[in-house]
């Protein structure tokens, strides 16, 4: 044996005896608490004790103990089931009931950071101790434990730089361990990480005296079960806390080898794996999608210039597994139509495309996603795909086959012929008006290969390698183009947030070029920097009676709600609020309360606030005055969640309470802004108009309201605009004339009364001009629920057609129109859906689907299709009506709270079938304040790199 075999074992001897002395780790401090106080105070009277481990400090109550007793026995009951179910083994079930029996309930509830100046500082965070509690603060440990799922478990010692993989490879073995693991760090927080190729990223190194679990290669745990283990172990405070030797199989390693990081960590071990968007606005390469999604909430659009092809997309993700978008794509070489008709304006297609994840990729098999593009359009680019998508480490590799454009290359035979017969051989194109689903020639004729692989490099940029699957010898139009190879590449650079830059070649003798802007819609969150700071919590109770109107005017401040009338009785204040419905209603709630606590003297315990809309109360939220004041003054007690004041619908008066106010005079408003209309994607290009607008609206008594919009025209080009033909009465399509005619309109002015006749039925009237174009008379009648996810309603209505200068003149024009509606607030994934049947306003009558997906922030995106009895040689081009349309709360992007919210929508082409009218009253949106999601939406959370380790939110865990 030579000197270096001496020094290695020398070296493991003491690690391992280092490891024996310390594997218990020291208590430096506990204490069971005498008299309440707050950890702040009880940290600052300490004797320092060197070597303290702050991380390590284990705050534990009788409440949460309570909570944890039940937690533990459900464990238990986890794991007979499992066992049941045979999704472990006999061993090691027995494992795992040994380690659970060795770690009982503690009772500990997380404390944010154990420094006294920081909690004294935050007293939110700063734990209210009160007698019987305990608090201890362990010595630094110098190792951790890894827990495999059949119980066994591996104590080995700390070392600064390495990952997760580090440590379980050196406790497990190289093949041994799954695809994931759970770190419990000693404060509490649980994550999860990556461990195969697949999934590698970057993520925070264990700390000393963490937890890692790791179920094994093959293991059939759920999910679930792991994350609710893992959370098991974070009650246990640090894991040396517990002694080896009662666990089960414990064993120790030693000290774990120094990681290797590479240049171009090809790994991916600090990577952070972000999709980026191809030519055409998917996620994917260059010309050829991938199988890879963006999170939900993503919305970007995409220019991107290949000669002779200029791409401008729109692309979103509405939900993990669903991709979808639109385009227009100029051709340079090519003509919209004659000179006289549009000028030198290039040829303009629109496309709708759509992706959706059939399989999501894990240890052995690749992400698959099947897509359509050009779908619903003229179909002059329509594809069909199926690609797979599998990383390794920082490289994403894709395979593919595609049919139609994608498939242009055409050397395949068709796959799907096998199986279905050679009529899938075939492919016909029939474009027709374009706005049909042509299914017939889906996934028909001959295929061709494509793929690549995309290296995310550690220096902010990308490089992009494809093969495509189209030769450019069968384009539309006859536009066949020159190729010297059927490789592309490109390099996209991400100079900040929000925006990629790509450039490349293509066919081996074409430069491209492409910007992506993008924004997350479903994380969007402005700290509100502009608003009055909220009242602070006061502790102590005023004695006397205060100001009321001066409280009244600070609720209207702080909430933008309408406060009509604050009662008292002599322990409750009810504020009764109109037009208080807001996407932030717990945040509106809570400013409501800061006020009412600040001001309500000591005998008031309980506050109340009643919701008025449509002549009545739809909801009141109460708050419990001394509850209220412990949430907002120092942290739970207990790790069960605090849900949000919940709304009542049942009102309870008393005959004793009294007003406080002064009878209000009428309610007005008057509100200036700024407009704009726009049409896109016609012979005419883009075409606009920003008005000057004023918004204005009274409220009479008996609940009879009226509004009116002003507008001036203030900069537009819809001189350009050129009408087209139509077969039905040009109830739209006359745009130009409304928009041209007069500088000065009114845009509408009506007056409307809305009432509820019973628990579940609601009705209103109108009359006036409703909109720019028309103006009549009409009713609606809604049955809702308090709480359901179902309604109904009917709206009737009489129009008639204003005249072009928007005055008080009408055209000719007259029609009924009208509809019944059903609604559905569906529980998957904040989908709201829609189906209308009725009359329209050119006579044509069908039906009308609209779907949409509100984020918890309140963002939202939705699409509606309209199918009439028109048929599509007299609709025109598009064959029907659709659209799609966004909508961001203001709250979520300004520096000031609002009650407004910005919106967009598009729609291929402005035509006459399939239109509605605009009403002045909708009385689904008028009741919101009886929807079951009335308070699920909230400001996102900030990102992690943005906050405390305390305030994260594991991405795999943040709702969207």
């Amino acid at each position: 044996m030579n000197d270096k075999s001496y020094g290695f074992l020398i070296a493991a001897v003491l690690t391992l005896l280092s490891l024996q002395v310390r594997a218990q780790s020291p208590v430096a401090l506990h204490a069971e608490v005498q008299q309440p106080q707050r950890l702040s105070h009880w940290l600052a009277n300490q004797i320092p004790v060197p070597d303290v481990y702050p991380l390590a400090t284990m705050w534990q109550t009788s409440e949460e103990k309570t909570r944890q007793e039940r937690v533990y026995l459900a464990l238990g009951d986890s794991l007979n089931v499992l066992l049941q179910r045979g999704l472990i083994s006999s061993a090691a079930y027995a494992g795992l009931q040994k380690n659970l029996a060795a770690m009982p309930p503690t009772g500990r509830v997380p404390v944010a950071i154990a420094e006294p100046k920081w909690l004294e500082a935050y007293p939110r965070k700063d734990p209210l101790l009160q007698v019987g509690d305990h608090v201890t603060v362990l010595q630094r440990p110098i190792s951790l434990r890894v827990m495999a799922d059949d119980g066994r478990v591996c104590e080995i010692p700390h070392r600064e730089g390495l990952q997760v993989l580090h440590y379980v490879r050196a406790c497990m073995g190289a093949d041994a361990y799954g695809s994931w693991a759970w770190v419990v760090q000693p404060d509490g927080r649980v994550q999860r990480v990556g461990l195969d190729l697949w999934n590698m990223a970057e993520q925070d190194q264990p700390a000393p005296g963490a937890w890692l679990w790791v179920p094994q290669r093959g293991s059939q745990l759920p999910e679930a079960f792991s994350l609710g283990w893992a959370e098991w172990l974070a009650t246990q405070g640090v894991s040396t806390r517990v002694p080896l030797h009662v666990m089960h199989a414990p064993s120790r390693q030693a000290y774990p080898a120094a990681a290797q990081d590479s240049l171009f960590d090809l790994q991916g071990h600090h990577a952070q794996p972000q999709p980026t968007a191809s030519n055409w606005g998917n996620v994917g390469l260059l010309q050829t999608p991938t199988a890879r999604m963006q999170q939900p909430g993503y919305f970007g659009w995409t220019v991107h210039r290949t000669w002779p092809y200029q791409n401008n997309n729109i692309f979103f993700q509405p939900t993990d597994w669903l991709e979808a978008g639109f385009r227009y794509t100029d051709t340079s070489n090519r003509l919209y139509g004659s000179e006289a008709f549009s000028g030198n304006l290039p040829y303009k297609d629109k496309s709708f495309d759509v992706k959706a994840r059939a399989l999501k990729e894990s240890d052995g098999l690749p992400e698959l996603a099947v897509g359509l593009r050009d779908v619903g359009g003229t179909g002059l680019y329509s594809s069909e795909y199926v690609v797979a998508s599998k990383r390794t480490g920082r490289l994403d590799w894709s395979l593919g086959m595609g049919w139609g454009y994608l498939g242009g290359r055409g050397n395949l035979s068709n796959p799907l012929s096998r199986v279905l017969g050679q009529r899938m051989d075939t492919r016909v194109s029939d474009t027709g008006q374009g706005g049909t689903f042509s299914t017939g020639s889906w996934f028909h004729g001959p295929a061709a290969l494509f793929g690549g692989v995309e290296y995310q490099t550690p220096w902010n940029f990308n490089v992009k390698l494809e093969y495509d699957g189209n030769n450019y010898q069968h384009e539309p139009q006859s536009n066949n183009l020159p190729v010297a190879s059927p490789f592309n590449w490109a390099i996209v650079y991400r100079p900040l947030k929000g925006l990629d830059v790509s450039m490349g070649v293509e066919r081996g003798n074409t430069w491209s070029m492409g910007f992506t802007f993008y924004v997350d819609m479903a994380g969007i969150n402005m700290p509100k920097v502009t608003d009055p700071a909220r009242p602070a919590v006061q502790l102590i109770r005023p004695k006397a009676e205060p100001n009321w109107q001066d409280t009244a005017k600070d609720l209207s401040a702080y909430t933008l709600w309408d406060v009509q009338q604050v009662y008292r009785t002599p322990d409750t204040v009810v504020v009764d609020a109109r037009n208080s419905y807001n996407v932030y209603n717990q945040e509106r709630l809570d400013k409501a309360v800061a006020v009412l606590n600040r001001d309500a003297p000591e005998g008031v315990e309980n506050f109340e606030i009643h919701h008025h809309k449509v002549g009545d109360v739809l909801a009141v939220e109460k708050v419990n005055r001394s509850e209220w004041v412990t949430q907002q003054t120092q942290p739970a007690r207990t790790q069960e969640p605090v849900l949000p004041v919940q709304p009542v619908y049942e009102v309870q008066t008393t005959a004793e309470r009294k007003p406080l106010l002064p009878d209000k005079p009428l309610n007005y408003w008057v509100e200036p802004g700024v407009d704009l209309v726009q049409t896109i994607g016609g012979p005419d290009g883009y075409l606009y108009q920003f008005s000057g607008a004023l918004w204005m609206g009274l409220e009479m008594p008996w609940n009879v309201k009226a509004n009116s919009t002003l507008r001036m025209r203030l900069s537009d080009n819809y001189e350009k605009f050129t009408p087209g033909w139509s077969y039905m009465p040009q109830v739209r399509t006359q745009i130009a004339e409304y928009l041209k005619t007069s500088k000065f309109t009114v845009d509408s002015l009506t007056l409307s009364k809305s009432e509820r006749l019973g628990s579940n039925w609601y009705a209103a009237g109108y009359v006036g001009y409703f909109e720019m174009m028309f103006g009549g008379v009409g009713g609606e009648v809604l049955y809702r629920q308090p709480g359901s996810r179902w309604a109904a309603g009917l709206d009737v209505n009489h129009v008639q057609q204003r005249s072009f200068a928007q005055d008080f003149s009408f055209r000719d024009y007259k029609i009924n129109t009208g509809h019944l509606t059903g609604y559905w607030v569906t529980p998957f994934e904040g989908v709201h859906a829609a189906l209308s049947v009725g009359q329209y306003l050119a006579g044509d009558r069908g039906a009308t689907m609209s779907v949409s997906k509100v984020f918890r922030n309140g963002s939202s995106l939705s699409a509606y299709a309209t199918k009439t009895n028109v048929p599509a040689a007299v609709f025109g081009e598009g064959s029907f009506d659709k659209g799609i349309a966004w909508t961001i709360p203001f709250d979520a992007f300004l520096t000031s709270s609002s009650r407004y919210a910005a919106g967009w929508s598009w729609k291929p082409l402005l035509r006459d079938g399939g239109a509605r009218v605009t009403r002045p009253v909708n009385l689904f949106a008028d009741t919101s304040w009886v929807s079951p999601v009335a308070k699920a939406y909230s400001p996102a959370k900030p990102p992690n790199d943005r906050v405390a380790p305390d305030d994260r939110v594991e991405e795999y865990q943040r709702v969207r």
